[in-house]
C-alpha cells in the first residue's frame, strides 16, 4: 500500500473531513526577550516562513534563556544572534 500521496489523490478525503498530514522544512525566525527584569522567563515569538512568505506566528514562553537554547539545540557560544533596535 502506498504511504504518501499527491494532493490530487487525496483531495476527496479532505473534502469528506478526513485528516491528512505532511512535512515541510520551514525557516523559523525567533525573537526572544525578557519582559520583566525580576523574572527569568523568556517571551518568544516564532515566525514560520516558507521562502519569503509568513505562514504562521506562534508565541511561547520559556522558563529561561537556557531552556530556549536547549529547545533549539543551540550552544551558548554560537554566534548568530542579532540585536534588535528598541521600538
Amino acid at each position: 500500500m502506498k504511504e504518501v500521496y499527491s494532493y490530487q489523490e487525496i483531495a476527496h478525503f479532505i473534502e469528506n473531513d478526513q485528516a491528512v498530514t505532511f512535512t515541510r522544512h520551514l525557516h523559523v525566525q525567533v525573537t526572544a526577550a525578557k519582559k520583566h527584569h525580576d523574572s527569568e522567563t523568556i517571551h518568544v515569538t516564532l515566525v514560520l516562513l516558507v521562502g519569503e512568505y509568513t505562514i504562521g506566528e506562534v508565541r511561547y514562553e520559556y522558563a529561561s534563556m537556557e531552556a530556549l537554547l536547549d529547545a533549539f539545540d543551540i550552544s551558548d557560544v554560537e554566534e548568530f544572534f542579532e540585536l534588535l533596535d528598541d521600538e
